[in-house]
């Protein structure tokens, strides 16, 4: 990924359609720079990681290990309190009623600490979700801490790290080489002018809500399998992922995906962003076109993704 004293934080992008990959190109100062990208720098993505926790989670349900309306509290055994009684699907719908962040985290989200996340393992979290009030909503309420919190509950069932889970129900099949929760050699992110951060987040329970890393090449190839899932119990789950749970006016909930809807289609997209980095992931099953936009900055890529979306559907 080239580096310039302009934008050292130069935006990766690449489009898929029919599982082709279209273009690989960078973006400096908004204008479009055509250049042999690498499709291997690594990227945290963020809250992209929700989309493969929701399908982690579809991964147990279709093989019977667990039930969508399943309770938090049945697999792990140590939470007290309310939460014990949200249902799997509601962690992964943003329906628990779990405020977007442990409370503990206001005060180093107010302070901008470097590493919010980090030190939030087991025994912090479970502490921390004793004395959460759930809040009553008719609406989905975006959640780090309900994602996150499923995640952990899977890990736990399954005696194995959240990063296990992944390489092993998603990663490995799919041949996904480079995605998982350790950057190895992970791109420096930078600030929206150009600063270089000193360190990216960590997450330890909280992983499921923002913890990996991974490549161009590696979310196009997720991407493909979106588009077309493969034979098997995976395949079955990608496409149970993607069945709307909560539906919207214009925007439903899926496991993990959320799913916009209006009258030229359907959209199933997630974005993230961590310190130094934001990432934009989006399939369009009807016109068969897939896009990621990647970045090691703090500038959304939101707007560049969505843009190529409907350049490749409308144009």
């Amino acid at each position: 990924m080239p580096r310039t004293a302009e934008a050292p934080e130069a935006v990766v992008a690449a489009a898929a359609p029919s599982h082709r990959r279209l273009s690989v190109g960078g973006l400096v100062g908004g204008e479009a720079v055509t250049w042999a990208g690498d499709p291997s720098g690594c990227f945290q993505i963020g809250s992209v990681t929700k989309v493969f926790t929701g399908l982690l989670l579809a991964t147990y349900v279709v093989d019977g290990t667990v039930a969508l309306d399943d309770p938090v509290g049945a697999l792990v055994d140590d939470l007290s309190g309310p939460v014990r009684d949200v249902t799997l699907e509601q962690l992964a719908t943003h329906t628990s009623g779990l405020p977007r962040i442990p409370k503990e985290l206001w005060s180093r989200a107010l302070s901008r600490h470097p590493d919010p996340y980090g030190d939030v393992d087991h025994e912090a979290l479970v502490r921390s979700l004793a004395s959460t009030r759930l809040k009553r909503r008719r609406r989905p309420a975006y959640s780090n801490l309900g994602a996150g919190l499923l995640g952990h509950a899977l890990a736990v069932r399954a005696g194995r790290p959240y990063a296990d889970l992944v390489r092993e129900r998603v990663s490995d099949p799919l041949g996904l080489r480079s995605t998982g929760v350790d950057p190895g050699d992970g791109l420096p992110g930078h600030r929206r002018r150009g600063r270089p951060r000193t360190q990216a987040w960590t997450f330890d329970a909280l992983a499921g809500c923002g913890a990996l890393w991974s490549t161009l090449a590696d979310l196009q190839r997720f991407l493909a399998a979106q588009l077309e899932p493969p034979p098997g119990p995976l395949g079955d789950a990608i496409r149970l992922s993607q069945q709307p749970r909560v539906p919207g006016a214009r925007m439903d909930h899926c496991l993990g995906w959320l799913r916009w809807h209006g009258s030229d289609g359907v959209l199933l997209w997630h974005n993230g962003g961590t310190a130094g980095y934001r990432s934009f992931v989006g399939v369009d099953p009807d016109h068969r076109v897939a896009v990621v936009a990647l970045t090691a900055s703090d500038r959304s890529v939101d707007g560049l993704g969505i843009r190529l979306v409907q350049a490749l559907t409308q144009g």
